[in-house]
């Protein structure tokens, strides 16, 4: 056997014997109560507020006074990775650029992490891996897989057209698809405020349509209504009548 086969064969078989030493170390228990630990982990995301990078430039109606203290905020968005134990570590990827990044507990914020997201035109999924820690006997083993997919804003939310429409999925400000040409976003933007236009005319008509009913029915019959109007009139004032003369014969 050559010395380069001969070395080879050496890294295979101590990897080899290490992935069974950390599998005979694991024990069910120890595995299940991981389990337990882990399903507690969730993942989100939100909106945030963060500082604009410095060489903003304020705006002209600041007083010189005031410039200093001024801080641009812009929007961001945020990734939550909560609940994490000393038990555990986690190796975050995002697709966008591929980076990996690795959180140990003594990374977190009594067991959380925020990852902030600035590139707020791009799609992005981040994957994150969930691994026991050396504070385990079951080290480097994957326990778990969490994936969080992440928005775009979108710039056609800001044009006055989403105004009628806010609730379009065209008009909305974080989307989960890919940019569309402004041919298209303004043809079917267009379209739909005709058609919510075109409904709210056809509930009108249908209101009115309802009162001329009713009102061509009163006028159709309007010598019954009256007649039946003035019987339940003079039958409520006889009755009234009635009790009072009771009531005033009970009394003497």
């Amino acid at each position: 056997m050559s010395r380069y086969k001969y070395v080879l064969f050496s890294i295979i078989t101590f990897g080899l014997f290490t992935l069974s030493a950390n599998a005979a170390s694991c024990s069910y228990e120890q595995r299940a109560e991981l389990n337990s630990e882990i399903s507690n982990i969730t993942a989100n995301y939100e909106v945030i507020e963060v500082p604009l990078e410095e060489g903003a430039t304020p705006p002209d109606a600041l007083l010189e006074s005031e410039e200093e203290e001024y801080t641009w905020m812009v929007e961001a968005l945020q990734i939550n990775i909560l609940n994490l134990t000393e038990n555990v570590y986690v190796e975050v990827t995002n697709n966008y650029d591929n980076q990996t990044t690795v959180y140990n507990y003594s990374d977190t914020d009594n067991g959380n992490i925020a990852i902030e997201w600035r590139t707020l035109g791009e799609l992005v999924t981040y994957t994150i891996r969930v691994y026991a820690s050396s504070a385990t006997d079951c080290a480097d083993t994957l326990l778990r897989t969490l994936r969080v997919s992440l928005p775009r804003y979108n710039d056609y939310a800001t044009y006055a057209v989403c105004d009628q429409v806010p609730d379009y999925y065209l008009c909305q400000r974080y989307v989960f698809f890919d940019q569309v040409d402004f041919n298209e976003f303004s043809t079917k933007v267009l379209a739909e405020i005709e058609r919510v236009e075109q409904e709210e005319e056809q509930n009108n008509e249908e209101d009115t349509t309802w009162y001329e009913e009713v009102g061509n029915f009163i006028s159709e019959h309007k010598t019954p209504i009256i007649i039946g109007v003035v019987s339940i009139l003079v039958i409520a004032g006889v009755i009234v009548v009635i009790v009072v003369i009771r009531r005033r014969r009970s009394e003497i």
